[in-house]
């Protein structure tokens, strides 16, 4: 009887950790060299924006440009992806919506419960016509550092606050798959901090 508290215990301890704390995170793809590299083995902090259980704790910072997020793919929400946030939009700015912009921010205004229609050469938000848009909450634009091969904010837009799950702080380990058995780790890059 004891064992089975114990390991209930356990057990409830590591989703308790995976789901506030922190977690491992495996880059699989070349999107953020040569930052990054294929087989890196991240470490993902979800204290400084804050752990979801079962929704969002505050964190100790807020998700800045320049910092590099893990968060869930708007395409595939089970998906996990890692990339730089090169564009913060904050709730209440307001965004200058034109023939221009509607492109760029037309996600924005769907994932923040809006509805956008373009009619005779004006914009209509949420039936009225309009140039501008305030959003209700946080968004950001993600973008691999390895632009010409990331599937990125480029192609699927701004992604909301909510899909951010945790920043990038180190590098756990990296194996390289194109070599074999110990020569695989590429030991120079373990526990590796970038700023």
């Amino acid at each position: 009887m004891r064992t089975g508290k114990f390991i209930i215990g356990i057990l409830l301890l590591c989703c308790f950790i995976r789901m506030v704390i922190g977690e491992p995170c495996t880059v699989p793809s070349g999107s953020m060299e040569p930052t990054l590299l294929c087989g890196d083995r991240l470490w993902i902090n979800k204290l400084a924006y804050g752990g979801r259980f079962p929704s969002r704790l505050p964190g100790y910072s807020e998700p800045k440009q320049g910092d590099i997020a893990v968060f869930n793919s708007p395409v595939d929400p089970q998906l996990l992806l890692v990339k730089r946030i090169t564009r913060v939009v904050k709730k209440g700015e307001p965004l200058r919506i034109d023939r221009r912009t509607l492109l760029l921010y037309r996600s924005l205004i769907l994932r923040d419960g809006g509805k956008v229609m373009e009619k005779d050469g004006k914009i209509y938000i949420d039936g009225k016509s309009s140039s501008q848009y305030i959003p209700k909450q946080r968004f950001y634009y993600m973008e691999g550092d390895n632009r010409m091969n990331s599937h990125d904010s480029r192609s699927f837009g701004f992604i909301s606050e909510e899909a951010i799950i945790g920043k990038f702080d180190f590098v756990l380990f990296s194996i390289d798959s194109q070599k074999q058995w110990w020569k695989a780790i590429r030991l120079r890059r373990m526990m590796m901090r970038f700023p």
